[in-house]
């Protein structure tokens, strides 16, 4: 018998416990499993993976799903098994089976699932696509945003909770990725993925060098492993600028450099502000860092030269604000603003970024303008190291091979 209306409902809605709904992915496949959990979570779900019926019957159990997304498992009567499981558990979320378009088994399955009163949305037949995926979990979406809340960093590196998200850089002549942007993301239990605003220290705090510590230990053995393999990629950090003067900070970093450094280049960026303000800070440190093939790269450039000694100030590259580069195909004010900080940035022989490109003919533009690369959702959202190795750099490997 299914459920009455009102006790569907409950399916959708989550305690206080949870704020980020969770979904858990069940194929027999690993990268089906991943591609489904990829999905999931640009959407805003937390998501575990579950390869055996018995992975379900853990999560059932200690990660309190909303969602339970089942594809295809060995035997075939696994998938029967985890539906009965679902049943005999009392689960109280939804069910979304996926498979073959044609496949009679997956109509039979969804079929099997009502007659046993769980609350199963529309199959997702595969190959789909994203109008699918987001018509089919309709009762989730959209996803309200979590609260304003502050998270304990401290807490956070105590329990593992910190990982590194990377955002490719693109080479805007080869139109091939050429770098990545490290970027610190937190995924609470709770919470699900929290953005650096709510966690990361002020610059007072001492949690901030223990976090930079962090940073930069997590992003060597990153990169090491962006390189296996694979063409050399350059990489950035974000830094705070009163660490670069500690002659201690900056040995340990240059201690852990990987070998793929040799082939790369390292930049740590730090925003154009800190650069006005710590003037002379940020030239002794860039000079030091020169000789371990370390550059700095301004961040949030303004196209405003003033600051800048241009016969000597030792910068490697220079982030184009995304407000001058979005529109800059249409705005000639933008444009005009951007071709200013391009030449500035060529009397510094510095390279060229252009940030946040979101449309098609801001890039154009940018390419017409002779940027080095470019940056932003047009190409790519920030991503697990995983998850950059498997889409972005194997296109790159590919490509030059």
């Amino acid at each position: 018998m299914n459920r009455s209306g009102r006790e569907q409902r409950t399916t959708v809605l989550f305690g206080k416990r949870h704020v980020a709904p969770r979904a858990c992915v069940v194929d027999i496949k690993p990268h089906i499993r991943t591609f489904l959990a990829d999905a999931l979570e640009e959407l805003g779900f937390v998501t575990r993976s579950c390869g055996r019926l018995a992975d379900v019957a853990s999560a059932l159990d200690d990660f309190d799903p909303a969602l339970i997304v089942l594809g295809h498992l060995a035997p075939e009567s696994e998938v029967t098994k985890t539906l009965h499981l679902l049943v005999s558990a009392s689960f109280r979320g939804r069910v979304m089976l996926f498979g073959g378009r044609a496949a009679t088994s997956l109509i039979a399955l969804h079929e099997l699932g009502e007659q046993s009163g769980l609350a199963m949305l529309p199959p997702l037949g595969t190959p789909y696509r994203d109008s699918d995926l987001h018509q089919n979990l309709s009762p989730f979406l959209p996803i309200p945003a979590s609260p304003s809340m502050v998270v304990d960093v401290e807490e956070a590196m105590r329990n593992g909770w910190l990982e590194m998200w990377y955002q490719p850089k693109i080479d805007l002549r080869e139109m091939l990725p050429c770098g990545a942007e490290a970027l610190i993301r937190m995924r609470h239990p709770t919470w699900g993925i929290v953005p650096p605003a709510a966690f990361v220290p002020k610059y007072d705090d001492p949690n901030l060098r223990e976090l930079s510590e962090f940073v930069v230990k997590r992003v060597m053995q990153d990169w090491t492993f962006f390189a296996q393999g694979r063409p050399p990629l350059d990489m950035t950090i974000n830094v705070p600028s009163a660490l670069l003067v500690d002659r201690g900070f900056v040995d340990r970093l240059c201690l852990q450099l990987p070998d793929c450094a040799a082939f790369s280049s390292l930049f740590v960026e730090i925003n154009s502000v800190d650069v006005c303000r710590d003037h002379a800070v940020v030239r002794e440190a860039a000079r030091r860092l020169e000789h371990y093939n370390i550059g700095i790269s301004v961040g949030d450039v303004m196209a405003e030269s003033s600051w800048i000694d241009v016969a000597d100030f030792p910068i490697a590259e220079m982030q184009i604000d995304g407000d001058f580069i979005n529109g800059c195909a249409d705005d000639r004010a933008k444009r005009a603003a951007c071709e200013m900080a391009i030449e500035i940035a060529k009397k510094l022989q510095a390279k060229t970024l252009a940030k946040n490109l979101e449309r098609t003919a801001d890039c154009r533009a940018a390419c017409q303008m002779d940027f080095d690369a470019g940056q932003g959702f047009l190409f790519a959202k920030p991503m697990e190291a995983n998850r950059l190795v498997r889409t972005m750099l194997r296109r790159r490997s590919a490509a030059t091979e």
